[in-house]
């Protein structure tokens, strides 16, 4: 027996895959420190900034521009990171079925921009936004979408393919040109709601340009759609679309009600808050970045078991630190938003908790989707329209403090539905149900 190459046990190349997994989540989350810093501390000035009307036209515009773009996916992204998951390495098959998801989705947007457009200019012209200031923020917005749009489905090619070091220059690309830009207008006395809007646009078009130029020798770009990859992605759309739409009703449920039933200040007070939830972001983004495309990548189900709880505890209690940091200690967050809202001191932890618990139950369904596992949208729908008939009928719907608690408590059914639905799937990873004749 050859004593120089001995075999390696089990437990050393257990304390080896966790070495590796402690180096790349350290490297990603320091970037992402950085990267999530900068994020808020733009965020931060864009409140400290502007008046409460401008900053509530602010907040509806960042509220309805993603829900145009979740719109125009309704599960194209999670098809493409199921399906690209089982060949993510073949340049040609991931470029014909890139190609396919890109077209299906700026088919998708035509509808989402149609639809939701009327519903943007109604919120602001509901807080009293003149018509100068909705002519310059509706094309902003929809800009916004498109760059963002396109970055989507190239993402996907990044994280599965694990490029980290690429994704942190994105990253990083993203928010340089955001701060720089409102430090600059705002430093001048220029920056109002359409500027700050733009300066997130011009980063999302950086962040395309950048992408693009990576991604497109990686594949074969010329490579036509693919009839059979339609068909697959079409069949995770068919399953994923009712849950999309009703989330993106149910995920801003919070700014819909007060926006309907309060006033511009609380519209304000209301984003204000939600921005100190970001505290979440570095964990939220690490996952989206790091564990979820490997769970998507992974097809052994005893592995697919640990990573799916190993996830879920992690987000679990990192949301019961954040919630508990900011319960003894408030004040600091407190003024990062400035004066105008030290009235809310009170309600700080809460809007933490409420960021915390709605990222834990959109982690379990990402989840699952990685994996196209989407629970019957006739149960999921159903059970949330009562939550929410109860909710609205329990709680005022002009109070910043309640609009926080339906926030906090409206996640939970469907929270605990996807979660069932993922364990039960896991489950029957290796007993399969036999197919019918």
């Amino acid at each position: 027996m050859n004593a120089s190459n001995p075999v390696e046990s089990v437990p050393s190349r257990g304390l080896r895959q966790a070495g590796r997994w402690f180096h790349l989540l350290a490297t990603y989350s320091a970037v992402q420190t950085v990267v999530q810093g900068l994020g808020l501390l733009a965020g931060i000035l864009v409140v400290r900034a502007l008046p409460k009307e401008d900053y509530a036209f602010f907040v509806i515009v960042n509220t309805i521009g993603p829900i145009i773009n979740m719109l125009s996916d309704i599960g194209i992204s999670s098809g493409l990171s199921s399906i690209g998951g089982r060949f993510w390495q073949d340049n040609a098959r991931l470029g014909s079925l890139v190609r396919t998801a890109m077209l299906l989705r700026r088919q998708l947007v035509v509808f989402s921009i149609l639809t939701i457009t009327p519903l943007l200019i109604w919120m602001l012209w509901r807080s009293h936004a003149s018509l100068v200031i909705i002519g310059w923020l509706v094309p902003i917005t929809l800009l916004g979408v498109f760059y963002q749009l396109n970055t989507g489905v190239l993402g996907i090619v990044l994280s599965l393919r694990q490029q980290v070091a690429f994704m942190q220059r994105i990253a990083l690309c993203g928010v340089l040109p955001r701060l720089g830009l409102i430090v600059l207008f705002a430093s001048m006395g220029l920056l109002d709601a359409p500027l700050a809007a733009g300066a997130g646009t011009i980063a999302l078009a950086a962040q395309y340009w950048m992408m693009k130029r990576w991604v497109e020798p990686q594949l074969a770009w010329d490579a036509p759609p693919d009839q059979e990859f339609r068909r697959d992605i079409l069949a995770i759309v068919k399953r994923q679309a009712p849950l999309t739409v009703f989330f993106c009703l149910q995920g801003q449920i919070g700014i819909w009600l007060i926006s309907i039933f309060g006033n511009v200040q609380s519209v304000a007070e209301v984003g204000a808050l939600g921005r100190i939830g970001m505290i979440f972001g570095i964990l939220i983004s690490t996952t989206s970045a790091l564990v979820l495309p490997r769970f998507a990548r992974c097809q052994e189900p005893g592995r697919l078991r640990a990573r799916y709880l190993q996830v879920l505890l992690a987000f679990s209690g990192t949301v019961f630190l954040g919630t508990l940091i900011s319960w003894l200690a408030p004040g600091p967050l407190l003024w990062l938003l400035g004066p105008r809202y030290s009235q809310l001191g009170s309600l700080v932890w809460l809007a933490v908790l409420v960021t915390g618990v709605g990222s834990l139950a959109g982690v379990t369904y990402s989840l699952n989707a990685h994996k196209g596992w989407i629970p019957p949208a006739a149960i999921v729908i159903p059970a949330e329209i009562v939550t929410q008939i109860i909710l609205c009928s329990t709680f005022d719907l002009s109070s910043v403090r309640d609009i926080l608690l339906i926030g906090l408590l409206a996640p939970v059914v469907p929270g605990l539905i996807n979660l069932g639905f993922g364990l039960r799937k896991l489950k029957l990873l290796n007993h399969p149900q036999p197919v019918a004749a």
